[in-house]
C-alpha cells in the first residue's frame, strides 16, 4: 500500500545519527566468517547470511534506508545466491534504488582476490503495477566466496513503511533493523515472530530503536504449511502521528496530527472514500436497481441465502483482490463483474437494501504475512474484504466470489481467527467463528459376491469443507475427474463408481464403489481393511520443523470395516488395537477389532482439534502420523484351512 499522506507542511530540521554503530563495515571480515564452512542448526544449508543490516532515518519527509547484506557461499549447491533482485515502487518517483556496491572476496592459497561490480553491470527491470527490479550477479563466485553488497533505498510513501523481513531463504547467522524515528513523527510498530517480539528494541538514544534477530533457519517449503509468509520474523511501522505547520494561513499554525487514533475514526475515513459510500448507503436509483430481485423465504435466514445465491451467480470474480472496491455500486450493477471487495461489497448492498443486517469486514488471508492482528487501527496488515451478517440471531461470514462455495463457506485462505469490523458504532477486532463438522465417514464390506469373487463394497461420505476440497470446482456429473480427486489416477481393480451431492443443510459429497480381489484364491490372503484413507503416506519426513503445520481446518474421521470371512478360510491374524494422542490433545486416533464367528469388524476415528500444530511438537506430530497411516495399511489375514 503505497500512499503518501497529506502533509500539510512538514517542520524540518537537520537530524544527526545518533544510532549505536552498525555491525559490519563493508570489506573487513572476522576469522569466524573466513572460516565458517557450515551453519550448525542448518548443516545442509549451501549458503548463509552472515549478517545484514538496514539503518534507517528521515530526512526531511523521506526515509532513507541504507540496506548491506553479507552472504557466504558454503557449497555448490549455494552458488545461486550470487544472483540478487531488489524490488522497489516507482510509481511518481515514490520509492529510488542508489548507491550500489557490490563485491566478492574469495581467497586463492591463502591471497585475498576482490572482484568488484562497476556500474554496468547493476540493470533496472520494469516489473508490473509500478515497480521495478535491480538486477547484478556477482562474477568469481566459488565454494568459500564472501559476497556483499549495499544500496540505499529512499522512500516518500512514509504512511507504511516496508516490512523489514529477519528471515532469507538462506539460513541468517544474525539480520538487526535499526530507525531513527525524528520528534515530528511518530509510528505504531507492528513485531511478529517470537524473537523479534522478545527483542530489547530501545537504545540509550532517544527515538531510535533497533531490533536484531540471531540464527534464523532458511524459508524452505515444507509440507502442509503453504503459508509461511504468516510466520516470518518481521517488523513493520505504521504512522500514528505527525507534526505540522501552515504558514499560508494569517499567523501560521502549526500542531500534531494523530492518525486512525481508534478503529471507529479509521471506520469513518474508509466509509468516506468516493468508492465506498454507495454501497454502504444506495441511491434511490441504485436501491431501485438492486429491489428489482425479490429473495424467496418467509426466515431472514433464507432471505440471507437467496440473495448470497443470486449475488455469487449473477456477479462474476476477476481474480483481483485487496481490502478496497475497484469501482463504484453503480458500475458494478452495469458491469456484473470486479474484485472480491467489489462483489461483496455489492452482497452487502443487497443484504442491507433488503433490511437485513451486514457489515463489511476486513481479514489478514492466509499468506498475507500476518499471523496473529494487532489490536490497534493498524490498517496495512489487512488484504481482504468479506462480509459479516447476523440473520435470526446467528453469525455469518461470506464470500461470494465462487459459485460453488454454499452460504457461510469461506475459502480455507480466509480461516483466521479475527477480523477489522466496519460498523456505525462500535467498530473493531471480532473473532470469526466458522462451525463445521467437516470429516470422513467410510463404510466398507468385503464378502464374496453372487459369483463367489471376493469384493469390497464402500461408500465414502465427505462432508462441509472436505467436501469442497475433493469436490474442487466439479459437479457430480464429472464423475471421472471425482474418481480421479478421490481414488487417485489409477485405482486398482475398480468395479463400480457413482457419486451424489447434497448441500443443505450441509455440503456433503458421497462416493460408492465396488473394489475386487484378483488374487484371492492363494493359500494366504492379505486384506486391506480400507479403501480410501486421508493419507496414504506419512506427509512428514524432515527431521525438523522451521514453521507451524496447517491442516486448514478441523476435522472428525470416523471409518467402519467388516470382513465377512468365506469359507474355506480363518482368519490367521489381524492389527492390535491402538489408541495414541499428541501431547495437549491436539490429535487422537483410535482403533479398535472386534471378532465373531464368520465376521471381523474394524472401527477406527482420528480428530484433529486444532488446525495449527506449533513446530514445537513436530517432532510428536511425526511420529504420530507415521503410526496412523502404518495402522490403516495393516492388513487382515486369512488363510485356508486344512479341512474346508
Amino acid at each position: 500500500m503505497r500512499k503518501l499522506i497529506p502533509f500539510l507542511f512538514f517542520l524540518t530540521f537537520s537530524i544527526c545519527s545518533k544510532a549505536e554503530a552498525q555491525d559490519m563495515k563493508y570489506g573487513k571480515y572476522s576469522q569466524t566468517e573466513l572460516e565458517l564452512t557450515k551453519v550448525d542448526f542448518e548443516p545442509d544449508a549451501g549458503s548463509v547470511v552472515l549478517e545484514e543490516n538496514s539503518f534507517n532515518q528521515f530526512l526531511g519527509a523521506i526515509q532513507h534506508s541504507s540496506i548491506h547484506r553479507r552472504i557466504k557461499i558454503l557449497k555448490e549447491s549455494g552458488l545461486d545466491a550470487a544472483n540478487v533482485r531488489i524490488s522497489f515502487y516507482a510509481g511518481d518517483g515514490i520509492q529510488n534504488i542508489s548507491k550500489l556496491n557490490a563485491q566478492t572476496v574469495s581467497f586463492e592459497n591463502g591471497i585475498e582476490k576482490v572482484t568488484k561490480l562497476s556500474k554496468d553491470d547493476f540493470f533496472e527491470v520494469d516489473l508490473d503495477d509500478n515497480y521495478k527490479e535491480v538486477r547484478f550477479t556477482f562474477k568469481d563466485v566459488k565454494v568459500g566466496s564472501i559476497i556483499e553488497y549495499s544500496y540505499l533505498k529512499t522512500d516518500k510513501g512514509i504512511t507504511f513503511l516496508d516490512n523489514w523481513v529477519f528471515h532469507n531463504p538462506m539460513p541468517t547467522l544474525k539480520s538487526s533493523y535499526t530507525i531513527e524515528v525524528p520528534s515530528f513523527l511518530n509510528y505504531r510498530f507492528l513485531a511478529q515472530g517470537e524473537k523479534t517480539q522478545k527483542c530489547d528494541y530501545r537504545t540509550s538514544y532517544d527515538g531510535t530503536y533497533r531490533w536484531t534477530v540471531t540464527n534464523l533457519s532458511a524459508i524452505k517449503s515444507e509440507p502442509m504449511m503453504a503459508n509461511y509468509q504468516d510466520y516470518l520474523e518481521k517488523i513493520g511501522f505504521q504512522l500514528a502521528g505527525y507534526a505540522f505547520s501552515n504558514l499560508q494561513t494569517y499567523g501560521g499554525t502549526s500542531g500534531f496530527k494523530q492518525t486512525y487514533t481508534s478503529w471507529q475514526e479509521l471506520t469513518e475515513s474508509i466509509s468516506e472514500f468516493e468508492l465506498f459510500v454507495h454501497y454502504l448507503k444506495p441511491n434511490a436509483g441504485e436501491k431501485s436497481q438492486i429491489l428489482t430481485f425479490v429473495p424467496k423465504g418467509d426466515t431472514e435466514t433464507q432471505k440471507a441465502k437467496d440473495i448470497y445465491n443470486h449475488v455469487k451467480e449473477k456477479y462474476s470474480y476477476n481474480g483481483e483482490f485487496g481490502p478496497f472496491p475497484s469501482k463504484n455500486l453503480r458500475a458494478m450493477l452495469e458491469s456484473r463483474k470486479g474484485q472480491r471487495a467489489d462483489i461483496n461489497l455489492t452482497l452487502l448492498a443487497f443484504l442491507k437494501s433488503n433490511g437485513l443486517m451486514a457489515y463489511p469486514m476486513l481479514i489478514s488471508s492466509k499468506g498475507n504475512g500476518s499471523s496473529q492482528l494487532v489490536d490497534t487501527p493498524f490498517i496495512d496488515q489487512f488484504n481482504q474484504l468479506i462480509v459479516y451478517t447476523k440473520v435470526d440471531d446467528k453469525e455469518y461470514f461470506l464470500d461470494a466470489t465462487n459459485p460453488e462455495r454454499p452460504f457461510g463457506y469461506l475459502p480455507l485462505n480466509q480461516h483466521v481467527a479475527y477480523g477489522y469490523i466496519m460498523k456505525e458504532k462500535d467498530s473493531g477486532l471480532i473473532p470469526i467463528s466458522l462451525p463445521h463438522r467437516s470429516g470422513i465417514v467410510q463404510m466398507v464390506n468385503t464378502k464374496l459376491d453372487e459369483n463367489n469373487q471376493l469384493v469390497s463394497e464402500s461408500t465414502v461420505r465427505f462432508s462441509d469443507y472436505d467436501a469442497l476440497t475433493k469436490m474442487n470446482g466439479s459437479t457430480v456429473d464429472e464423475v471421472d475427474t471425482l474418481k480421479k480427486y478421490i481414488l487417485g489416477p489409477s485405482p486398482e481393480n475398480l468395479l463400480e463408481f457413482g457419486v451424489t451431492e447434497k448441500t443443505d443443510p450441509r455440503k456433503q459429497l458421497e462416493a460408492k464403489f465396488k473394489n475386487a480381489f484378483t488374487d484371492f484364491d492363494a493359500e494366504t490372503a492379505f486384506i486391506s481393511p480400507f479403501s480410501y484413507t486421508r493419507w496414504s503416506e506419512n506427509p512428514f519426513q524432515s527431521e525438523f520443523r522451521t514453521f507451524p503445520v496447517d491442516f486448514l481446518y478441523t476435522f472428525s474421521d470416523n471409518y467402519t470395516s467388516i470382513i465377512e470371512v468365506p469359507k474355506g478360510y480363518e482368519v490367521d491374524d489381524y492389527p492390535e488395537d491402538a489408541n495414541i494422542t499428541i501431547p495437549g490433545g491436539t490429535a487422537i486416533f483410535t482403533y479398535q477389532v472386534s471378532q465373531w464367528e464368520g465376521q471381523i469388524k474394524i472401527t477406527t476415528s482420528l480428530n484433529l482439534k486444532y488446525p495449527l500444530v506449533s513446530p514445537t511438537v513436530y517432532s510428536e506430530l511425526k511420529y504420530f502420523m507415521e503410526l496412523v497411516t502404518t495402522k490403516l495399511k495393516e492388513p487382515v489375514v486369512l488363510k485356508k484351512t486344512a479341512n474346508p
